[in-house]
Parts: C-alpha cells; structure tokens; sequence
C-alpha cells in the first residue's frame, strides 16, 4: 500500500510537470503508470461500483493511446488517470458504505439478542428473589 501511494505520488507529480513543463515526461511511462492505476480501481471493485467512470478511464486511456499528438495524448491521459482515481475512491466509498450497513444490520440483531437474555436475565432474578422470600419464611416459622 505504501508503495503504491509513493508510485500514485509519482505520477501525480509527473502529470502536473507535464502541464507546466516545457519537456513533458515520457508519454509510454505515462500510460504504462495510468494503465497501473485502471488495475488499482478494478481491484477495488470500480468496474461493478463506479462503472462508468471507470470504463471512461478506460476509454480516455484507449484515445490517449490512439493519438498522435504528443500535447493531446498527455491531456487525454491526464483525464484517464483522475477518472482511474474517482472510480477508485467511489468502488472504496461504496464498499465501507455496505460493510457499514451490514455491520449496522448485524449490530442491530445484537442489541436485539442482549434485550432477550436482559429479559430472560430479569425473570431467573425474580424467580430467585421468590424462592429465597419462601425459603426465609420457611425458616423463619419453624
């Protein structure tokens, strides 16, 4: 995880120096680190959680791959790897959110659970409270 966050960083870094720099990095290292990044997002579920704007990734990637022009194919590039990393954190957004619900769910048949044993809890106490008041009268009249 670390070294994909270094690795992402990198990138990062090399997408902004190619929109201020004069000499734009290597285009194929580019599209080789976005096309890291589009199997970063399918790993964390993007092509079923956040499909569209994970097959736009894609799609960007496939034109950015397609151009010829060196200043086109670093902007289409650019838009795939930001598209890569949305679809990414929706998939992550999407899967805390159901193990949220789940958990809640569950939490939920806990809670219910601690009632019933509160209650059945409640009624051995009474049923021990009768029986100790019968046996003390019953030591007591004899």
């Amino acid at each position: 995880m670390k070294l994909q966050i270094i690795f992402l960083s990198i990138v990062a870094i090399m997408l902004s120096l190619a929109g201020c720099s004069a000499k734009a990095p290597n285009i194929e290292v580019l599209i080789n680190s976005i096309d890291t990044q589009i199997g970063v997002a399918q790993n964390a579920g993007a092509d079923q959680l956040a499909s569209a704007e994970y097959n736009d990734a894609k799609s960007l990637l496939d034109s950015a791959k397609a151009s010829v022009k060196s200043s086109q194919k670093t902007i289409l590039a650019q838009r795939a790897y930001v598209k890569a990393r949305l679809a990414e954190a929706i998939a992550k957004q999407v899967t805390a959110e159901n193990e949220a619900n789940r958990l809640e769910a569950e939490l939920k048949v806990i809670e219910e659970d601690a009632i019933k044993i509160k209650g059945e809890r409640q009624v051995a106490e009474d049923e021990l409270k009768q029986v100790m008041t019968e046996k003390d009268h019953e030591l007591n009249n004899k």
